[in-house]
Order: C-alpha cells, then sequence, then structure tokens
C-alpha cells in the first residue's frame, strides 16, 4: 500500500511539472511575440500544475501545496531560461539552434533583463501560490474528499467576517436595488446603512474585503453585489470551469505551434528565393559593406558579423536601428562598426571634416588625423576609454567628406585587440 502511494505521489508530481509548462505558454507567447512580460499570467501555471496533479489521480494531502510550489518554481525557472530564449531565437528565423542559445547568454544586456524579469515572475508567483497553498491548506485540514478540494475556495468567509455577516451586506446591496452591473449604488450611500449594521470600522473592512475578492463589484464609479461571484470562486476569478480553462490551453497550444514552427517554416522558404542551395545564413549575414559613394566597401574579418535590423532593434533598440545604416559586432560584442550618413544641410553652418568630428563628439581639444585609405581621405579621432567590465576600449571616429554629406564611421574594440581599419576600409 506505501509503495502504491509513492508511485501515486512520483505520477501526480510528473503531471504538475507537465500541466505547469503548459500553463506557461500564454506567458511565453506574450513574451516573445507581445515584447512584453505579463505576470498576472503567472497564475496559469500554477492551475496548470494542480490539474496536471489531479488528472493522475494522485493523493491529494497536505503534501500537495508543496508540490505545486515546486513545479511551479521549475516551471518558471525553464520557461524564464530555457524556453523563452530558444523561442526568440526562433522567432528570429534561426531554427532550433544551440550555439545560438549558448551565444546569446554571452551578452550581458540579455542576461540582466532576463534575471530582472524571472524575480518579477518569482515574487508574483510567491503571491500566487500563497492564497492558494492557504485555500488549499484550509480544505484539506478540513478533511474535504479529494474529488471536492478546489484550487480555489468557494467559501469567501473567513476568521474575520461570517457567512452571516456576508449576507447582511447582500441583503443591504439587495435593499438598495444594487445587485446588477445595471443597478448600481454609491459607496456614500451603501456606507450609510453598513455602518448602521456593523459599525464604521468593521463597515469599512468588510466592504474592501468583499471588493478585493470581487464580489462587490465596481461599474462607472457605483458598486452593485455580484451573487454569482459569492457562490463561485471561479467566477471571481475569471475562470468559469475546468472545461474553460481546458479549451484556453488547447488554443494556446495550437497557436504557438503555429507561430513558431509555421513561422520557422516560412522564413526558410523565403529566403531560399531563387536559389535553393542558398541558405538563409547565407542572405542574413553579410561579408561586406557597400557605402553608396566613390566606390568604397568595407571588407569585415571572419570575427564580425552584419546585423540585420531586427536583430539591431532586438540588442540595442529602435532608436539604433533607425540611426545607423550598418552596424556589424563580434560575438562577443567586443568589437563594434557603426556607419551612417550624415547630411550637411542638417546644420545652419557647413563644418570642414575637423570642426565636424568636434562637434559631433562635443571636445575642441581633439587632435584630428588625415589619413589615406585605399586611395581616399579620412579624418580621424582616437579615444581610448574604460567599459563596463573593466577592460580599456579604442574608439576610432572616421568620417569622409561626401560633398554633400559626411560618411560617418565608428569602429570600436578592446585596446588589447584593437581594429585595424585599414584593413576593412577598401
Amino acid at each position: 500500500m506505501e509503495e502504491e502511494v509513492k508511485n501515486n505521489y512520483v505520477l501526480g508530481v510528473i503531471g504538475a511539472l507537465i500541466g505547469a509548462l503548459v500553463g506557461a505558454i500564454p506567458w511565453v507567447l506574450m513574451y516573445i511575440f507581445a515584447n512584453m512580460m505579463y505576470s498576472l499570467l503567472a497564475i496559469l501555471i500554477v492551475l496548470g500544475s494542480f490539474y496536471g496533479y489531479k488528472l493522475t489521480k494522485a493523493k491529494i494531502d497536505k503534501k500537495l501545496p508543496v508540490i505545486l510550489s515546486i513545479t511551479s518554481f521549475i516551471s518558471i525557472t525553464v520557461t524564464m531560461f530555457v524556453v523563452i530564449p530558444m523561442g526568440l531565437i526562433m522567432h528570429e528565423g534561426f531554427g532550433f539552434n544551440i550555439d545560438y542559445f549558448v551565444e546569446l547568454y554571452q551578452y550581458e544586456e540579455f542576461t540582466s533583463a532576463l534575471l530582472t524579469d524571472y524575480v518579477v515572475a518569482i515574487l508574483f508567483c510567491l503571491v500566487v501560490i500563497g492564497g492558494i497553498v492557504y485555500n488549499l491548506h484550509k480544505q484539506i485540514k478540513e478533511g474535504k474528499d479529494s474529488s471536492e478540494i478546489k484550487l480555489m475556495s468557494q467559501e469567501v468567509s473567513n476568521d474575520k467576517f461570517t457567512s452571516e455577516d456576508i449576507e447582511k451586506v447582500r441583503t443591504i446591496f439587495e435593499k438598495n436595488d444594487a445587485m446588477s452591473k445595471q443597478h448600481t449604488i454609491t459607496k456614500e450611500l451603501i456606507m450609510e446603512d453598513l455602518i448602521k449594521e456593523f459599525g464604521e470600522g468593521k463597515a469599512q473592512e468588510i466592504f474592501e474585503y468583499l471588493k478585493a475578492e470581487r464580489i462587490i463589484k465596481k461599474k462607472s464609479n457605483k458598486f452593485y453585489f455580484s451573487e454569482k461571484a459569492q457562490k463561485s470562486a471561479w467566477y471571481r476569478y475569471g475562470v468559469t470551469s475546468i472545461k474553460t480553462f481546458a479549451i484556453v490551453m488547447l488554443i494556446a497550444i495550437i497557436l504557438a505551434c503555429v507561430i513558431i514552427f509555421g513561422g520557422e517554416y516560412f522564413t526558410s522558404n523565403n529566403n531560399s528565393g531563387d536559389n535553393q542551395n542558398t541558405t538563409s545564413e547565407d542572405i542574413i549575414r553579410e561579408t561586406s559593406y557597400e557605402v553608396g559613394v566613390d566606390d568604397i566597401v568595407l571588407e569585415f574579418p571572419e570575427d564580425i558579423l552584419v546585423l540585420t535590423q531586427d536583430e539591431i532593434t532586438y540588442y540595442f533598440g529602435e532608436a539604433y536601428a533607425s540611426a545607423y545604416d550598418c552596424l556589424a559586432v563580434s560575438s562577443d560584442f567586443s568589437k563594434m562598426i557603426m556607419i551612417f550618413t550624415d547630411y550637411k544641410s542638417n546644420y545652419e553652418e557647413e563644418y570642414t571634416p575637423e570642426e565636424y568630428l568636434k562637434m559631433s563628439l562635443d571636445n575642441e581639444k581633439l587632435e584630428v588625423v588625415e589619413k589615406e585609405i585605399s586611395g581616399h581621405t579620412f579624418y580621424q579621432v582616437e579615444q581610448t576609454y574604460e567599459g563596463s567590465d573593466g577592460n580599456t576600449y579604442v574608439e576610432q571616429d572616421m568620417i569622409y567628406d561626401a560633398g554633400d554629406r559626411y560618411i560617418c564611421m565608428v569602429f570600436d574594440s578592446l585596446e588589447s585587440n584593437q581594429i585595424d581599419v585599414e584593413t576593412i576600409i577598401k
């Protein structure tokens, strides 16, 4: 008998973990496709964990709250640090690529943002689980049968407000004909009757308590009492039944498959174009950049990749994507090459190349060096600075006078592994 109970627990844990991961799907979709983390969806993870456990018909006892807590935290951790990064990579059209997954964690900006979101999700989940664990523990302590145990207790009363107290509140709202969205009452008017019944202190407390429990509902700055919410915890929290929850999860799963795998298929087909032997990597990854004037071309070394507009937006933001004509980086971001065009008509007075560099870098004391590279005249300023990682970097700012505009180039790299601009500019 003991062995049977143990097996039930193991099966229940597996079911709870699978359910929690399924419940995390809407959260993943919001993070990847809406570029936001809607923490309220963490409740779906706990819901999924509970129903996953319950579907296995495993024993429900005082261990259940602990199991739900552990599986929910595991789900959030796996989702945040594995599923979401891999989903982002697939969303960018790179497929299921472990190398990109490992590379993504080398970017401090990404890991910092991910850790921040993870902490927020854990804190919110703690609040959600705290309330659910309390309700489950209360029902288990009361000796309810496994089939009768609900994730959220239907009972609204507690040690402070009895069922009779809540019924009195309902009667007062009913007397004032404030029992639906169409029939509401101001807080001032309803409080007069509540104070007569409970006294000022308790009247305010029970009003706020039932409002927090979503039994007293607000409509256009007025209030009404919801009998449906009083009788059903599922109605209070917007979940009408297990069937509704299952349908929502099924739709989320189908949507995830269509968007992720369908998007990957179409991206692959579109990138293949007229040449079926050309891979998406060949199309995305350029090895050179034509400036567009005087046949100036930048030939990038193998360790530097040209980012797409979507990648620039992802790593640096919209401002960078719109500002730069080309942005190339090394895999560890220790080398960066940025190119943009600035028209002379953007300024009230026309600057010489030297004046333009000093003005744009806001430093009149800079030493501007004139250089001949591949038969073209460039003006260069070189500065060193200490990065946030403690290393020393060299920033080489160069411009080329194209008549009506300046072609601006920024070469940024570690001092110990400085970019040789003369081997790049052709």
